[in-house]
């Protein structure tokens, strides 16, 4: 019972069950024992008198719409467990009609407010208008047509008040006060069912606007969300390009730089050695041009498409090596850096750029790059022997380290004592 009591309306809709039963149980009774008491005291040929037609068996009437009316209940279940289709709707209804027009009419047109029950079933579980407004008004119909002061005329029945008769003046005055009493509460079950659908019904819709207004609210939020997003990401998109062409750039101009200073030196000494570091500076500046291009076109480095991330900065030192004479110590403790092209760049840009440094700031001539593993977590490690920095202020180069390394959630820290290092830790999703 719990699973079908879930509102209100579930309550009063029980309610409006239990004054029905009572009222057709209360009529049954009545009619059955007046019957009786009819035959035994030998009062059947007056009480035939007073009648149009021969009524049925009073007891065999009482149980049919017992029945009748047991089976309207365990129908009115249907609606409640499973949503009905048109069709459905139409067989449903008239079924639940003719059992409650059963009812009626074997309760000698006393109880035509059972036809209130299936009316609030109509407006509670029809959903379509159209089923809904058609049921009701058939529904609204039978009701007027069940009275029996409206019938009548049309039709020979016997009415309750026939078979209460043989009693006292004062039992009748009981009798027909506890049917009409019943009648009246089932009326105003009914009205008050009607009073809460229609405040469920507003509530309903008070809740959807509201539910709707906030839907707007927040489409509007999102909408503003995603200009903002939009916005960040161009500005991310205009910072990744700045970093990239700031390492590409700045890789390549130190070389180019250094290069040339010792081109001028050795010009006058032995001119065919100048012509060749001129020569591998020319190249390098092609590389550097080729790497800007790329970055522009959001691209990864030029080195990073055509090797594997370890030929890729081996090649980067190497030639790097050539065009500024410094020396370059590289280990590699990891026998295969094989990780994600994301954290590829990360690596092939920080060694990049602090390489570069080294050169450009702190004029090394030395620089150790050394590559480890400590469980899932990548430690990169670049000294170099120039003359430091007691008070480092960051730069564009450092910042934009510092963003790369924040975007894997890494770490990375500078120290500028006994020359320039940079530690950087890189957690990878890769193993090696």
């Amino acid at each position: 019972m719990k699973g079908f009591l879930k509102n209100r309306l579930d309550y009063i809709y029980l309610l409006m069950c239990i004054l029905n039963y009572a009222l057709i149980f209360f009529i049954g009774a009545i009619v059955t024992i007046s019957i009786q008491r009819i035959i035994d005291i030998a009062r059947a040929r007056s009480f035939m008198d007073m009648l149009d037609y021969l009524p049925g068996d009073g007891l065999t009437n009482f149980i049919f719409s017992m029945i009748c009316f047991f089976v309207l209940l365990f129908i009115m279940i249907i609606p409640r467990m499973r949503k009905l289709n048109g069709k459905e709707i139409i067989i449903y209804y008239a079924f639940e009609i003719c059992l409650c027009l059963l009812i009626i009419k074997n309760t000698y047109f006393t109880s035509n407010v059972i036809l209130l029950l299936v009316m609030a079933d109509a407006m509670t579980y029809t959903p379509s208008n159209k089923y809904r407004i058609l049921i009701l008004v058939v529904l609204f119909v039978l009701y007027m047509g069940a009275i029996r002061d409206f019938i009548s005329p049309f039709y020979s029945v016997a009415s309750f008040e026939n078979f209460t008769s043989i009693y006292s003046s004062q039992t009748i005055a009981v009798l027909l006060g506890t049917k009409n009493t019943l009648v009246s509460l089932n009326i105003m079950a009914f009205m008050l069912y009607l009073f809460f659908l229609v405040q469920d019904k507003i509530e309903e819709n008070q809740r959807f606007i509201s539910l709707n207004k906030q839907l707007q609210e927040a489409n509007k939020q999102l909408r503003d969300y995603a200009d903002i997003s939009e916005k960040m990401g161009e500005t991310k998109e205009r910072n990744r390009l700045a970093r990239e062409i700031h390492d590409t750039l700045g890789h390549t101009l130190t070389g180019i730089s250094v290069g040339l200073e010792a081109c001028q030196v050795i010009l006058d000494k032995d001119r065919d050695m100048a012509k060749q570091q001129l020569k591998l500076l020319s190249e390098n500046a092609r590389r550097g041009l080729d790497d800007v291009r790329r970055s522009v076109d959001k691209l990864k480095p030029d080195a990073l498409e055509r090797y594997t991330l370890k030929e890729a900065l081996d090649i980067l030192m190497f030639d790097f090596q050539k065009m500024t004479d410094v020396s370059i110590r590289y280990m590699c403790h990891i026998p295969s850096l094989e990780l994600e092209q994301d954290e590829q760049e990360v690596v092939y840009r920080i060694v990049q750029e602090g390489i570069t440094n080294a050169v450009r700031h702190g004029h090394a001539s030395v620089i150790y790059v050394t590559i480890a593993k400590e469980g899932n977590t990548l430690i990169l490690i670049i000294e170099d022997n120039g003359k430091g920095c007691k008070d480092i202020k960051k730069g564009f180069g450092l910042n934009h380290m510092q963003d790369r390394i924040d975007l894997l959630h890494g770490d990375i820290r500078f120290y500028g004592q006994n020359g320039f290092t940079i530690i950087a830790e890189i957690p990878i999703r890769q193993g090696e």
